[in-house]
């Protein structure tokens, strides 16, 4: 059952400008059963901001990717994306809670790349990038062409158009599977653990791809990811999660080497004892 709508009060509006959060969770509230996944979540990201998720396995991280993508619904709270809620819609004066067409309009701005690559098979790469461009009607055929072959030129895979994805290697499948988000040019990219199903030597690639990305768009992007230094060096705020709720939040610079919270601290303890560079 979702729990009445909250207000998005003035308390969570961003400072600055008076400019409105392009992301809003409001006290949102997740669970299987009695298993609770994430407890009154609240935070906003700005537009056009970079915003890493960290924190161990378990924590909600990819839940709140989820519940972004409408692929989870909420037991409580609220999510706004671009002013527009993804849990109610307005029924004459009233609320109600969404209906899926209301909802695949609201996530139309949205694009997510999973940990694992999803190409269809049968397809060849450009065919991959092109399809939902053209099947949802956003541009014609052949100039859904010319912008996937942009799209490869940005990842660094204009000579892969007509390889099929049997043919590519790991590092080379998440790479198409970023330009097809990216063709679909979304407002908000979530990207949800793009290389724990690489190998080691395949993470740089795909990593030195999504920092190209954040400098040549504007698209706000929320990432999840266990590469401690690469949430530093790209993100412009870090959020850490633990155990379904906000441990401690900010600028990379304080939150990885000035954290305030003790679990924080304990967090990436460990995170160095395990080699891993911050």
């Amino acid at each position: 059952m979702v729990a009445s709508a909250p207000s998005l009060n003035n308390d969570l509006r961003m400072s600055g400008g008076g400019q409105e959060p392009l992301i809003q969770f409001v006290s949102v509230e997740k669970s299987y059963g009695k298993f609770q996944i994430l407890n009154g979540v609240s935070f906003e990201v700005r537009a056009g901001e970079h915003f890493a998720l960290i924190g161990p396995s378990g924590s909600g991280k990819t839940t709140i990717l989820r519940i972004l993508m409408t692929l989870e619904k909420i037991n409580g709270g609220d999510v706004e994306v671009d002013g527009a809620s993804l849990v109610y819609e307005q029924h004459g004066p009233a609320k109600r809670l969404a209906g899926r067409a209301y909802l695949r309009e609201k996530r139309r701005p949205i694009g997510m790349v999973f940990q694992q690559f999803n190409l269809f098979p049968n397809m060849d790469v450009l065919q991959n990038i092109t399809l939902a461009p053209v099947q949802n009607g956003l541009m014609p055929r052949q100039a859904a062409e010319r912008a996937a072959l942009a799209l490869l030129e940005m990842v660094g895979l204009s000579d892969k158009a007509h390889q099929m994805p049997a043919n590519l290697s790991g590092g080379q499948k998440q790479r198409v599977a970023l330009a097809r988000a990216l063709a679909l040019k979304p407002k908000v990219l979530l990207l949800d653990e793009i290389t724990s199903a690489l190998d080691p030597e395949l993470v740089e690639e795909v990593l030195g791809v999504v920092k190209r990305v954040g400098r040549e768009t504007d698209t706000t992007m929320l990432l999840v990811t266990h590469e401690m230094s690469f949430a530093r060096d790209f993100a412009d705020r870090v959020l850490f999660l633990d155990n379904g709720s906000i441990v401690e939040e900010g600028p990379p610079e304080v939150l990885f080497h000035d954290p305030k919270n003790d679990r924080t601290k304990q967090f990436l303890k460990k995170i160095v004892a395990a080699g891993i560079r911050v």
